[in-house]
């Protein structure tokens, strides 16, 4: 019995040493991550940051974000629309409370799925567009001539974007709450479901919501679009050279981002 007691001690130790050392990475790349997002709004606060080229970069960013990725999010609310909220008018209404929709439409849409939904689709549509291009800067070289040229790589290519991003996804997140919204009650009409007008479900809807729910989902969406560009700006320039496969950015990149979007997620729902 001392022996195998022993002989397992070596096997316990390797499990705590593996436990330990994966602990201790996190937390080093979660430092990581935190210091670039405050890097990356003590920088945007300068006087000289926003100057020419770093303007021009933001708009062509925002331009990516909001007007390539609005039939997207179209489509997405239409899909939402359908199977979430006409589903919750006809269950609401077989058990004679379809008083609670509003409710339920602004716990369920408002809070959690439209934040979570707009950061999936920024990755998708803006995010992995992000991680190829950044994925070739070093490997190609021309990072190292902004470096050389005297150029801030953080301002001219993390900056613009990390706030594109976020203003992107207040505004992705306004047309996929509306598209999903009209849906939902298109399809309710249309079976029957509730027979009052598309004012006096909006009136509803609009009386269910607290005067934190008109701050906290927008700021919501507003972080979550800038945590997914810091995920997206820090793994495709952590791409050092060719050997380092660009398709494997892609899923790092999903990984990163979609964790970061639970946190936050998570972090806004403990606020009461």
């Amino acid at each position: 019995m001392a022996g195998t007691e022993r002989r397992d001690l070596p096997l316990v130790r390797r499990g705590l040493a593996a436990l330990g050392g994966a602990t201790i990475l996190l937390i080093h790349r979660l430092l990581l991550y935190l210091s670039l997002a405050a890097t990356v709004v003590a920088v945007s606060l300068r006087r000289g940051t926003w100057h020419g080229p770093v303007r021009v970069e933001f708009k062509r960013v925002l331009h990516e974000v909001t007007v390539r990725s609005f039939a997207t999010a179209v489509a997405t609310g239409l899909l939402v629309g359908f199977a979430l909220v006409s589903q919750a008018v006809y269950w609401l209404a077989q058990t004679g409370t379809t008083g609670l929709v509003g409710q339920v439409i602004v716990v369920l849409l408002v809070r959690e799925f439209v934040p979570i939904l707009v950061g999936l689709i920024l990755f998708g549509r803006a995010g992995t567009a992000t991680l190829i291009e950044l994925g070739e800067a070093r490997a190609r070289g021309w990072l190292r001539q902004l470096e050389i040229q005297g150029l801030d790589p953080l301002m001219l290519l993390i900056v613009p974007r990390a706030f594109a991003f976020a203003l992107g996804a207040f505004c992705l997140a306004t047309i996929l709450l509306l598209s999903t919204l009209l849906t939902g009650y298109v399809m309710a009409n249309g079976l029957g479901l509730i027979s009052y007008s598309i004012w006096d479900f909006s009136d509803l809807v609009l009386r269910a919501m607290k005067i934190n729910d008109f701050i906290l989902p927008p700021l919501k969406c507003i972080t979550i679009g800038f945590v997914v560009a810091l995920a997206c700006c820090s793994t495709g320039l952590a791409r050092r050279d060719q050997a380092d496969e660009l398709q494997r950015l892609v899923p790092r990149g999903f990984v990163r981002s979609a964790l970061a979007i639970f946190v936050v997620n998570s972090l806004y729902d403990l606020v009461p």
